[in-house]
């Protein structure tokens, strides 16, 4: 599979993890502006977001990966070839302990992962979430038509 289906399929599947509240897709210039920067201008353009959704772009350049990462509210590594588990870089960017976990583990081996393994199943566990594993990456509902006007388009699963 090449690198610009990937990126455009793992974006997908993010789009759809972001249902406008009447069900459907978000359009192009919406995700446009999710890119916006500190100084709320899109770092990227509508049609550079279409034309990574439909796999023309193969190499998109860092600053359109930073953009793309802010507009489907994920980590930039996540856009990246072989970096698939979404879930774990969420929890990566967005909890300092988890960092911190990871880092104390650091040259003790297979051991110091499988005893930090084992606590979380335990934690998981008095937390009431069990042992199910958890998805790399979450599952993203269907695009819903809740009234007129053109149906959305649909999204290949």
């Amino acid at each position: 599979m090449n690198a610009a289906l990937r990126l455009a399929e793992k974006l997908q599947h993010q789009r759809r993890r972001l249902l406008r509240t009447d069900g459907r897709l978000p359009s192009s210039r919406h995700l446009a502006a999710r890119s916006a920067d500190t100084d709320g201008t899109p770092t990227i353009s509508h049609a550079v977001i279409s034309d990574v959704l439909a796999g023309n772009k193969a190499n998109p350049p860092l600053r359109t990966l930073h953009g793309l990462a802010r507009a489907f509210d994920v980590p930039a590594a996540y856009l990246l070839p072989g970096w698939d588990d979404l879930t774990s870089l969420q929890v990566y960017r967005d909890h300092e302990d988890a960092r911190q976990a990871l880092r104390l583990i650091a040259g003790l081996g297979p051991q110091g992962a499988a005893a930090l393994l084992e606590s979380a199943r335990g934690i998981r566990a008095n937390a009431g979430l069990g042992q199910e594993p958890v998805a790399e990456v979450p599952d993203a509902p269907l695009p819903t038509r809740t009234g007129p006007g053109r149906p959305p388009r649909t999204v290949d699963a």
